[in-house]
């Protein structure tokens, strides 16, 4: 089983609750993510200023890098810095490695959902506001 990771930084830092955006640094920056660890897929936006983060279960997804790359692109090709796909054989742990390997925080947030995404060591993420309509 492989588990793929789709790692996408932004040029701004946010907060959904207050409706605020900020130019990032290089150590406050919000991303959006995708998972796959075998069932479902995730969707994942992070909101750096107050450590909030939105999931969406997106179920499964024949071509996973093809679909995050797409709906980015699409939703924040203005603030896309960079991205990293991010693929493993070995779980979480071989995402660790991979993530290490480029150069960023190897640290991942566990759910008890089944998936998992990134955050900056030291970071809490947690979800704190809803999105309209959700």
């Amino acid at each position: 089983m492989e588990t793929v990771l789709v790692l996408f930084r932004l040029a701004v830092k946010s907060s959904y609750a207050q409706n605020v955006e900020f130019d990032a640094s290089d150590e406050e920056f919000d991303t959006v993510q995708f998972y796959c660890g075998g069932g479902d897929c995730w969707r994942i936006k992070t909101f750096s200023v107050d450590q909030d983060v939105h999931v969406w279960n997106i179920g499964k997804v024949e071509d996973l890098v093809a679909m995050a790359r797409t709906n980015t692109e699409k939703h924040y090709g203005d603030v896309l810095l960079e991205g990293y796909i991010l693929k493993s054989s070995s779980g979480l742990d071989g995402i660790r490695r991979e993530l290490t390997d480029r150069g960023l925080d190897a640290h991942l947030e566990e759910t008890k959902a089944g998936f998992a995404f990134w955050t900056p060591d030291g970071t809490t993420y947690r979800s704190k506001s809803r999105p309209a309509g959700a």
